[in-house]
């Protein structure tokens, strides 16, 4: 039993490394998205990718050996106070493991959101950049919310194409 848990903990500390690359890959994303180097981008996001494949394979292997190990409850809280109590040589290990799963889901988590958020952005400034180089027509709805004689409106074109 113990080394199977041993095995687990191990398989832990191989996710927090994955996660942590994958953080580093977050915020050098960040600076490409703000940069607007689109190809780079697309590298990042097929590393990203093959992170996530290998973090796949870790998750699966980890629950397998949570199912082996035949826990009571599935909280970490309780993995560690289990431990504690049967295998306290192990016990600090593993709570250095969770923590830091604990610490890279919520930076992650931070990152991925602030990259959602610049990405929102910066999808806003080409709609406001295409509104003013083609032209914006203000729409008319109907009372179910549907579109109205979307022609009638006046356009406003900055570019004459006439040339």
């Amino acid at each position: 039993m113990e080394a199977i848990l041993r095995e687990f903990v191990e398989v832990m500390g191989k996710q927090n490394n994955i996660l942590d690359q994958m953080a580093v890959l977050g915020e050098q994303k960040q600076r490409i998205i703000i940069a607007g180097q689109i190809k780079e981008l697309d590298s990042l996001i097929q590393e990203e990718a093959g992170l996530v494949a290998q973090l796949e394979k870790l998750e699966n292997q980890r629950y397998k050996l949570q199912q082996k190990l035949d826990l009571p409850g599935s909280a970490a809280k309780e993995l560690v106070e289990w431990v504690e109590q049967e295998y306290p040589q192990i016990k600090e290990e593993l709570e250095e493991n969770v923590n830091r799963l604990s610490y890279n889901l919520a930076r992650l988590k931070a990152i991925n959101n602030h990259n959602n958020e610049l990405i929102e952005q910066s999808l806003h400034y080409i709609e406001s950049i295409q509104a003013i180089l083609n032209g914006d027509v203000a729409g008319t709805y109907s009372d179910k919310g549907n579109l109205v004689d979307e022609k009638s409106g006046r356009q406003i074109n900055l570019l004459d194409t006439r040339a």
